[in-house]
C-alpha cells in the first residue's frame, strides 16, 4: 500500500512543448497543405496551356501561305468546353494580312500537316475570316487583315476548371 497523499500517486509527465508552440506547429502545418491543392488544382490549367502553346508553336514554325505574313507572333487562346461537358477545345486566333482569299488560306493550312496536341482529335479544325485592321501594323496597297482560327477539340478536362 502506498503512503503517499492522494495528490502525489498522480503520474507527473514533464512538458516538452508549451500550449502556444504546439499551436503555432499545427497552423504551419495546415499551412503547408494550401500550396499542395493550389498545385493540384492548377496541374490540369498548366498541362493545357503547355499542350496549346504547343499548337501555337507548331503554326508559327509552319511557313504561312505565299502573299501572307504573319502579323506578329501573339496569339489569342482560350481553352474550354465549348460543345460537350468534360471536354476541352483550344481555340487559338492568328492576325495574318494576306492578298490570297479566304478559301485559298483556309485550303493552304487544312493541307499543311500541323500536328495536333496529344490526348485529343487526330486534326485541328482551321476557320479564316476577314478581320477589321490592326491597329500599328502597315497594310501593303492589296493586303487585308484576316484570322486563322484553329481549334484542337475533344481533350479531356482532368479536372480542368474552364472544361466543365
Amino acid at each position: 500500500m502506498s503512503t503517499a497523499p492522494p495528490e502525489a500517486r498522480h503520474d507527473v509527465r514533464p512538458r516538452t512543448a508549451s500550449r502556444p508552440n504546439r499551436q503555432a506547429g499545427r497552423v504551419i502545418a495546415s499551412l503547408s497543405v494550401l500550396p499542395l491543392l493550389y498545385v493540384l488544382a492548377m496541374a490540369p490549367v498548366w498541362i493545357h496551356d503547355h499542350q496549346m502553346a504547343g499548337v501555337a508553336d507548331r503554326f508559327l514554325d509552319h511557313p504561312p501561305p505565299p502573299k501572307t505574313s504573319i502579323s506578329g507572333a501573339d496569339y489569342h487562346g482560350s481553352v474550354g468546353a465549348y460543345d460537350m461537358k468534360d471536354m476541352c477545345t483550344f481555340r487559338l486566333r492568328f492576325d495574318l494580312s494576306t492578298t490570297l482569299s479566304l478559301d485559298e488560306i483556309a485550303r493552304y493550312y487544312r493541307a499543311a500537316g500541323i500536328r495536333p496536341s496529344e490526348g485529343g482529335n487526330d486534326s485541328l479544325e482551321f476557320m479564316v475570316w476577314e478581320s477589321p485592321h490592326l491597329p500599328g501594323y502597315r497594310y501593303g496597297a492589296d493586303d487585308r487583315p484576316v484570322i486563322v482560327e484553329i481549334q484542337d477539340r475533344d481533350h479531356g478536362s482532368f479536372w480542368d476548371l474552364r472544361c466543365m
